[in-house]
């Protein structure tokens, strides 16, 4: 099977997809769609943190649970 160089990959590093969109939905209705190298900025996050790890300790603002976030190309 041939990799597929356009899905960002959990273990890729910030600073390797920080142009790509990170969107985030929690169980409470709250969406964000936010550019990684820009919500990784904002929220003081290293830029060489991996994906699945920093998307692991994400949290909602308002309930407090674990939302479902993703990583994709382009304005999604």
């Amino acid at each position: 099977m041939a990799a597929n160089y356009n899905r960002p990959k959990p273990i890729d590093p910030i600073w390797y997809r920080r142009s790509c969109v990170l969107r985030i939905t929690c169980p409470c209705g709250r969406h964000e769609k936010i550019q990684l190298g820009e919500f990784a900025r904002m929220r003081g996050i290293p830029e060489k943190t991996l994906l699945y790890e920093m998307i692991a300790r994400l949290r909602c603002r308002q309930c407090r649970q674990r939302p479902y976030a993703d990583v994709v190309r382009g304005p999604y």
